[in-house]
């Protein structure tokens, strides 16, 4: 709904989107997924017959295909699809002693990995999502992932300056290039199609109930 918001209204030009607490998105509850896993049950998200159903989570800007342009201020660190939000972002300003990961394969899941691969150098990509390894801001920065990195106490400031420069040009012009960049990063429907599948498959095998069981328990899995 917020992005819907941010869509419909035409006094908005441009958004950011930022963390409420010390992360900017630790990616999804593995403890409530292990929970529902124990008593046989798929989480609400991942239920056909629930209201809320929305395989992968839902809740983020590609999914009302969002032309406005939004950055992304990140406060703390982005795991999972924290990180898919964030690189859903045009412009990224990231506080120094943030950093970013994805983490999937760690809990016995698929996540967006083509996304990733897509959006960032691809030995990076691989890096994240092969590796579960993490990047720095300092890291980030070098590889142009996000365009500044500042003390946490300058970060919003930054990412106001950011919005005052995308708010002086033409707000036409402006969402016509972000339907651009939506556009030439857009996958085919099959791929979008195979990604789905096979983030069920794995997240329904062994595997995943290994996965957030490990989590919960807060030991190595084992697989």
């Amino acid at each position: 709904s917020c992005w819907r918001d941010i869509q419909n209204d035409p006094n908005i030009y441009v958004g950011i989107v930022t963390g409420a607490g010390p992360a900017f998105c630790a990616g999804r509850d593995v403890k409530f997924l292990a929970q529902h896993q124990a008593e046989g049950k798929r989480t609400p998200h991942e239920d056909p017959n629930s209201p809320v159903f929305h395989w992968g989570g839902g809740g983020q800007p590609q999914d009302v295909n969002l032309y406005k342009p939004l950055i992304c201020a990140l406060n703390g660190f982005a795991v999972g699809v924290g990180l898919s939000i964030a690189l859903q972002c045009q412009l990224r300003v990231m506080a120094d002693d943030a950093w970013i990961g994805d983490q999937h394969t760690n809990v016995g899941r698929l996540g967006s990995p083509h996304e990733i691969y897509h959006e960032l150098p691809r030995a990076t990509a691989a890096y994240l999502t092969l590796c579960n390894g993490r990047l720095t801001a300092q890291e980030c920065l070098q590889q142009g992932i996000v365009n500044k990195v500042v003390p946490k106490d300058r970060l919003m400031a930054e990412a106001e300056k950011l919005a005052a420069m995308v708010c002086a040009g033409s707000p036409l012009a402006v969402q016509g290039a972000v339907r651009l960049y939506r556009l030439t990063s857009a996958f085919p429907a099959t791929a979008v199609a195979l990604a789905r599948d096979l983030d069920q498959q794995i997240a329904e095998s062994e595997d995943g109930a290994e996965g957030a069981r490990a989590f919960k328990e807060k030991r190595k899995p084992e697989w």
